[in-house]
């Protein structure tokens, strides 16, 4: 079975378990997810897709949102906080991000994401081993600290699967990939890596910070 044969067992496997209750989230900041996005939006084109805008993405970010909306005929579900960047900085001061880049994560991220969830059984994320140590260890589906199932179909893809899927099927991609950004979040938060560096370490490359909070250690699913 190939890369692409067992991620699209995997989404299937899911879809089919929990019918009507499965969303897939996409930053649209990385090739990953959008390999991801258009590999499950082939199984089922109504699959709810939902990415988070915390108002610091990248130009490039938003234009790719716009640009998947078009090429898939979707509407992607947006995200966002209940502070705004300016409400943020009212109540926490100017540039949380740079001080306690947690906080902001879990508020900017973590929190929509959690309340949005609510409404479904299980989630997909694009999220693979081969992107960095902390995530070495993942399984296809596993429990995210709390009822949710969260399904990660392209678990043990390499970074030529991901590339070579998205060159063969014309997947668009963030611009900043050319760039030199293999990874994109937040703009204060994100720079180019060095060329020998873990492709992961251009995000809060000032703090041993490595994940946003969404990706938090789990536990392998039973059933």
């Amino acid at each position: 079975m190939s890369a692409v044969e067992r991620a699209e067992h995997v989404v299937r496997g899911t879809l089919a378990r929990f019918p009507g209750r499965v969303a897939l989230a996409c930053s649209f900041g990385g090739p990953s997810g959008m390999a991801l996005l258009d590999l499950a939006l082939r199984v089922d084109s109504e699959l709810p897709v939902y990415y988070i805008d915390t108002g610091l993405l990248f130009a490039e970010t938003y234009a790719l949102v716009e640009r998947a909306a078009q090429r898939y005929d979707i509407a992607p579900i947006r995200l966002y906080p209940e502070l705004s960047v300016e409400g943020q900085t009212e109540r926490y001061g100017d540039a949380l991000w740079a001080r306690d880049p947690d906080r902001c994560c879990a508020m900017r991220k973590v929190a929509p994401h959690r309340a949005f969830l609510e409404g479904y059984d299980a989630w997909f994320t694009g999220i693979r081993r081969a992107q960095s140590i902390t995530r070495a260890d993942i399984e296809p589906v596993a429990h995210d600290g709390s009822r949710l199932v969260k399904v990660s179909p392209l678990f043990d893809w390499t970074d030529d699967d991901v590339w070579s899927y998205v060159n063969a099927n014309d997947v668009p991609v963030n611009a900043l990939h050319a760039d030199g950004y293999p990874s994109i979040g937040c703009l204060p938060c994100t720079r180019r890596p060095h060329a020998d560096a873990d492709a992961r370490s251009g995000r809060w490359a000032a703090f041993a910070k490595t994940e946003c909070g969404l990706h938090q250690r789990t536990e392998a699913a039973r059933g």
